[in-house]
C-alpha cells in the first residue's frame, strides 16, 4: 500500500551543483554516417556542444555492416566502420575517435565513443564503451562478445561498460541479448552482467530530424531486468540517425560525477551512479545509507530498521515544481517485479537534502529505486533512478594486462609500444612515463614503431 506524504519546501534558484555532486546531461547513443546516420563525428560533437548543450555525446557507431541495409540513401555515404576500421580508429582527425579526443575539454564537453554490437534480428543490440578497436566478433554472437571484452581494455584500462540498448524493441526473451548463447540463464546473466550497467528506459526519436516528443518509455523492460537480477541503471538516450544529437527530445542521461573528464564520467557510468530523466535539466541525487544510487551494499541492517534515505532536487527553470516520488522495493530478484510501497511529496527546488521516512530494510537482497513525476504548470515529466542492492559486492569481469610495452609523453594523447619508436626516442626523460601510466586515457601510437626514414 502506498502512503502519501507532503514535505512543503522553501523554493530557492541557484546555478551551482546540488548535494556536494556534479550532475552531468548527455546522450549516450547516436550514430553519424560512418554506421547509418548522418553527417560526420565532429560535426555531431560540435553540434551536441552548442546546439543541444549537453556536456556529453557517445557516438556509438555499428560495429557490422548490415548497419548500411537499414540506412536512407540520404543517411549514409556507402562507408561504415565495418568496413574500413580507420573511420573509427584513425589516425585522421576525420576518424570517430581522433574527432571525440579533439571535442573534448575538461569540465566543458566531453566527446564519447564506442560501438553498437548485433542487429535487431540476432538478439537486439548492445553499446560496447570507449573500446579502441572496432569489435570484430560476428554478428549476434554474444558468448563471442564476452569473450573478446575480456581480451580489451577501455582506454582507462578497465573492463568495457555494456549498455542494453532500447529492449522494448525484441520481444522474443528465449534470444534477447544473447539469452540463447550461454549454456543456462544464470550463466547468461553472470557472463553478460558482469559487463552491462546501463539499460535504455527511453530510447528516440531515433529517426526525427526536428526536435520531437520524448517517445514511449520501457519501463517494464527495466524492471524485468532488475527482477532478472541484472544491475543495471536506467538511461534516457536518443539513438540519433540525423542531425539531432542531443536535442532530438528533452529527454537526457544525469550522470553523477565529482567533475566533467572522461576518467569521473566512466567511473560514475561504471557505478551506476545513472538517472533518466524526460526533462532535460532535472538535477536528482539520491542516497540510501549515504550512498549513491547504483551501489551495493553491505546489508548489515536487521530486517524492519529504517533506511536512511534523502533527496536533493533541483531544476533551473521550474524552480516551484511539484514533484511526487515513488519508492519502488523488491525483497530479491524473481518473483514478482519491484511494486510501489511508498510515495511522497516535494515542493520545489530542495534547500538542504530531504529524507524519506518509514521505508525499511527487507534483508539480504533487497534493492530499491525512485521513480519522480515532476509536475509542472503544462506537463508531467518522470525520471528514473538507479537502484541500490543490499547484496555482497559484485564481482568485476577480470581482463588481463596488457604484455606490451607502453611509453609515452605525460603531454601527449598517445602512447608507444615500442622503444625503438622514433618518436618515443625523443620524449624528454622529464616527461617520459611508462607501463600502465603510460596507458591510461591514451590512444596506442598507429603504425608504432615508426622508424627513421
Amino acid at each position: 500500500m502506498s502512503f502519501l506524504r507532503t514535505a512543503a519546501l522553501l523554493a530557492l534558484s541557484f546555478a551551482g551543483p546540488i548535494a556536494a555532486q556534479q550532475v552531468y546531461f548527455g546522450n549516450l547513443h547516436s550514430h553519424t554516417s560512418y554506421s547509418d546516420g548522418s553527417g560526420k563525428p565532429a560535426e555531431a560533437y560540435q553540434f551536441a556542444r552548442n546546439n543541444a548543450k549537453v556536456d556529453f555525446l557517445m557516438i556509438s557507431e555499428h560495429n557490422h555492416s548490415q548497419a548500411e541495409d537499414g540506412a536512407s540513401t540520404d543517411r549514409r555515404d556507402g562507408i561504415l566502420i565495418a568496413k574500413d576500421h580507420s573511420l573509427y580508429t584513425g589516425p585522421a582527425r576525420t576518424s570517430l575517435i581522433p574527432a571525440a579526443r579533439k571535442s573534448s575539454l575538461n569540465g566543458k564537453f566531453l566527446g564519447l565513443y564506442g560501438q553498437e554490437f548485433s542487429s535487431i534480428s540476432k538478439g537486439n543490440h548492445v553499446n560496447v564503451f570507449d573500446v579502441d578497436t572496432v569489435i570484430d566478433v560476428p554478428n549476434g554472437d554474444f558468448a563471442g562478445l564476452v569473450s573478446w571484452m575480456t581480451q580489451h581494455h577501455d582506454s582507462l584500462g578497465q573492463p568495457p561498460i555494456l549498455q542494453f540498448n532500447h529492449p522494448e524493441l525484441f520481444d522474443n526473451k528465449a534470444t534477447e541479448y544473447g539469452a540463447d548463447d550461454f549454456a543456462s540463464p544464470s550463466e547468461w546473466i553472470q557472463k553478460i552482467g558482469a559487463f552491462a550497467r546501463l539499460i535504455e528506459i527511453v530510447a528516440g526519436p531515433a529517426m526525427t530530424k526536428v526536435p520531437a516528443e520524448v517517445p514511449k518509455d520501457a519501463e517494464d523492460e527495466f524492471l524485468r531486468y532488475l527482477n532478472l537480477g541484472f544491475r543495471v541503471a536506467p538511461t534516457a538516450d536518443q539513438d540519433n540517425h540525423y542531425k539531432t544529437w542531443g536535442n532530438a527530445s528533452p529527454a537526457r542521461t544525469g550522470v553523477i560525477a565529482d567533475e566533467l573528464t572522461k576518467p569521473a564520467i566512466l567511473g560514475a557510468l561504471r557505478n551506476r551512479h545513472v538517472y533518466a530523466t524526460e526533462d532535460s535539466n532535472l538535477r536528482l541525487v539520491f542516497k540510501v545509507q549515504n550512498r549513491l544510487m547504483g551501489d551495493v551494499i553491505a546489508p548489515t541492517l536487521t530486517a524492519g530498521q529504517e533506511l536512511d534515505i534523502s533527496v536533493s532536487i533541483h531544476d533551473d527553470d521550474e524552480p516551484q515544481a511539484h514533484y511526487e516520488i515513488d519508492v519502488l522495493s523488491d525483497s530479491a530478484p524473481g518473483g514478482a517485479t519491484a511494486r510501489v510501497i511508498d510515495t511522497v511529496s516535494v515542493d520545489g527546488n530542495t534547500t538542504a537534502p530531504v529524507r524519506i521516512e518509514d521505508v525499511t530494510f527487507t534483508g539480504k537482497g533487497q534493492y530499491l529505486f525512485f521513480r519522480v513525476r515532476q509536475i509542472g504548470e503544462d506537463r508531467v515529466d518522470r525520471a528514473w533512478t538507479s537502484p541500490v542492492w543490499f547484496d555482497d559486492a559484485e564481482v568485476s569481469p577480470v581482463v588481463p594486462p596488457v604484455d606490451t610495452v607502453a611509453i609515452a609523453s605525460r603531454l601527449s594523447r598517445t602512447y608507444h609500444t615500442s622503444p625503438d619508436c622514433v618518436d618515443a626516442q625523443r620524449i624528454k626523460p622529464t616527461n617520459r612515463i611508462e607501463g600502465d601510466e603510460a596507458r591510461r586515457g591514451r590512444l596506442p601510437h598507429e603504425g608504432c614503431p615508426r622508424r627513421q626514414q
